[in-house]
Protein backbone atom coordinates (compact mmCIF):
# COMPACT_ATOMS: atom_id res chain seq x y z
CA UNK A 1 0.00 0.00 0.00
CA UNK A 2 1.23 3.49 -0.50
CA UNK A 3 2.07 6.29 1.43
CA UNK A 4 1.61 9.91 0.09
CA UNK A 5 3.77 12.31 1.30
CA UNK A 6 2.40 15.75 2.77
CA UNK A 7 2.91 17.61 -0.83
CA UNK A 8 0.95 14.29 -2.29
CA UNK A 9 -1.81 15.13 0.35
CA UNK A 10 -2.03 18.88 -0.47
CA UNK A 11 -2.12 17.94 -4.13
CA UNK A 12 -4.81 15.67 -3.74
CA UNK A 13 -6.91 17.91 -1.48
CA UNK A 14 -6.87 20.49 -3.98
CA UNK A 15 -7.70 18.68 -6.81
CA UNK A 16 -10.70 17.04 -4.85
CA UNK A 17 -11.99 19.99 -3.90
CA UNK A 18 -12.10 21.17 -7.62
CA UNK A 19 -14.01 17.91 -7.99
CA UNK A 20 -17.79 17.68 -9.10
CA UNK A 21 -17.38 13.50 -8.21
CA UNK A 22 -19.35 13.14 -5.01
CA UNK A 23 -17.75 9.13 -4.63
CA UNK A 24 -14.60 10.81 -4.88
CA UNK A 25 -14.92 13.24 -2.29
CA UNK A 26 -16.83 10.70 -0.43
CA UNK A 27 -13.59 8.29 -0.20
CA UNK A 28 -11.23 11.02 -0.24
CA UNK A 29 -12.71 12.80 3.11
CA UNK A 30 -13.47 9.82 4.86
CA UNK A 31 -9.88 8.95 4.92
CA UNK A 32 -7.43 10.09 7.72
CA UNK A 33 -5.42 11.93 5.74
CA UNK A 34 -2.26 11.39 8.13
CA UNK A 35 1.36 10.87 6.03
CA UNK A 36 2.09 7.97 7.90
CA UNK A 37 -1.34 5.87 6.88
CA UNK A 38 -0.95 3.71 3.63
CA UNK A 39 -4.05 4.19 1.39
CA UNK A 40 -6.55 1.71 0.78
CA UNK A 41 -7.56 0.97 -2.46
CA UNK A 42 -10.70 2.85 -2.65
CA UNK A 43 -9.06 6.03 -1.67
CA UNK A 44 -5.62 5.39 -3.94
CA UNK A 45 -8.49 5.09 -6.91
CA UNK A 46 -10.14 8.35 -5.81
CA UNK A 47 -6.69 10.14 -6.04
CA UNK A 48 -5.65 8.64 -9.40
CA UNK A 49 -8.76 9.53 -10.85
CA UNK A 50 -8.56 13.17 -9.41
CA UNK A 51 -4.96 13.29 -9.97
CA UNK A 52 -5.43 12.53 -13.89
CA UNK A 53 -7.82 14.96 -14.58
CA UNK A 54 -4.46 17.64 -12.54
CA UNK A 55 -2.54 15.82 -15.56
CA UNK A 56 -4.87 16.73 -17.97
CA UNK A 57 -5.24 20.34 -17.17
CA UNK A 58 -1.36 21.30 -16.21
CA UNK A 59 -1.10 19.83 -20.01
CA UNK A 60 -3.21 21.80 -21.82
CA UNK A 61 -1.43 24.79 -19.48
CA UNK A 62 2.07 23.64 -20.46
CA UNK A 63 0.79 24.14 -24.68
CA UNK A 64 -0.80 27.59 -23.72
CA UNK A 65 1.63 29.62 -26.07
CA UNK A 66 1.42 32.87 -23.55
CA UNK A 67 2.60 30.79 -21.04
CA UNK A 68 5.91 32.44 -19.86
CA UNK A 69 9.22 30.73 -19.24
CA UNK A 70 9.19 30.97 -14.81
CA UNK A 71 5.49 30.00 -15.10
CA UNK A 72 5.72 27.21 -17.29
CA UNK A 73 8.85 26.03 -15.22
CA UNK A 74 7.06 25.69 -12.28
CA UNK A 75 3.91 23.88 -14.26
CA UNK A 76 6.13 21.66 -15.49
CA UNK A 77 7.70 20.77 -11.88
CA UNK A 78 4.05 20.35 -10.58
CA UNK A 79 3.11 17.68 -13.66
CA UNK A 80 6.17 16.01 -12.88
CA UNK A 81 5.02 15.44 -9.07
CA UNK A 82 1.87 14.77 -9.87
CA UNK A 83 2.83 11.86 -12.94
CA UNK A 84 4.91 10.34 -10.00
CA UNK A 85 2.45 10.18 -7.57
CA UNK A 86 0.21 8.77 -10.37
CA UNK A 87 3.19 6.10 -10.60
CA UNK A 88 2.70 5.20 -6.93
CA UNK A 89 -1.02 5.00 -6.86
CA UNK A 90 -0.93 2.62 -10.23
CA UNK A 91 1.71 0.21 -8.93
CA UNK A 92 -0.55 -0.34 -5.97
CA UNK A 93 -3.32 -0.70 -7.59
CA UNK A 94 -2.00 -2.66 -10.53
CA UNK A 95 0.04 -5.08 -8.77
CA UNK A 96 3.17 -6.96 -10.94
CA UNK A 97 3.30 -3.25 -12.84
CA UNK A 98 7.09 -2.06 -12.61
Amino acid sequence: MTKLSPKALRFIDAAVAESKDARVKAAWNGFDRDPAKELPDTVARAALSVLQKVERRLRRELDSPSLGGGHAADISNDLGFVCAVEDDLRRQLEPGRA
